[in-house]
C-alpha cells in the first residue's frame, strides 16, 4: 500500500462494506508470502491483494528496522519474486526497482503533488494541476532534480497565491 500510495499516487478502493473480516486459516504456513497466499483463495480478498502484495513481497529482504536477510529466522529462504498488475515480473529487489525506474514519470508527478500539497498546507485541488504539469514540464526540459522540484514549487502560481 505504502509504495502504491506514496511512490506511485494510486491509493485502491477500501474493501467493499459487505465483504465481512474473514481470517484465513493460516496452519502450516512458514514465511509471509505463504500466508498472503491463503488469503488470496478467498475470492473477495483476492481481487485488491494480487495487487497490493507484488509489492510487498520485493521488500521482503529488509526486516522491520531496514537490515538486509536472506533468510527469515526459521532459516526460510526469502522469496522476492512477484509480478505486478501490468503483467510485468520480477525476480529479485535489483529487477524490481528497475520496473519502478521504468515508472518515472508517474513518480514525479506523485512527489510533486505531495509536495506541493506540503508546501500549500492543504490537499491538491484541480486548480493546481496547471502548475504541477507546467513544472513537471521544466524539470524534465531542464533534467532537473528535488532542489529545482522545490524551487518551481515555491514559484509556482499555486504556492503565490494560496
Amino acid at each position: 500500500m505504502y509504495v502504491l500510495e506514496k511512490l506511485l499516487g494510486y491509493t485502491p478502493p477500501p474493501p467493499p462494506p459487505d465483504v465481512p473480516a474473514i481470517e484465513p486459516d493460516i496452519r502450516g504456513t512458514l514465511t509471509l508470502r505463504d500466508q498472503l497466499e491463503k488469503h488470496r483463495e478467498i475470492p473477495t480478498c483476492n481481487e485488491c491483494h494480487r495487487k497490493i502484495d507484488p509489492l510487498g513481497f520485493a521488500f521482503e529482504h529488509f526486516d522491520a528496522i531496514g537490515h538486509w536477510r536472506d533468510q527469515y529466522s526459521s532459516r526460510t529462504p526469502i522469496d522476492v519474486s512477484g509480478r505486478l498488475p501490468s503483467g510485468k515480473s520480477f525476480y529479485d529487489f535489483s529487477q524490481f526497482k528497475q520496473l519502478l525506474i521504468d515508472q518515472e514519470a508517474q513518480i514525479n508527478r506523485c512527489l510533486a503533488e505531495k509536495l506541493m500539497a506540503y508546501a500549500l498546507g492543504r490537499e491538491i485541488e484541480i486548480g493546481d494541476r496547471p502548475s504541477i504539469d507546467a513544472i513537471l514540464r521544466e524539470l524534465q526540459k531542464s533534467e532537473g532534480g528535488l532542489r529545482d522540484l522545490i524551487t518551481r514549487i515555491v514559484m509556482s502560481d499555486s504556492f503565490g497565491t494560496n
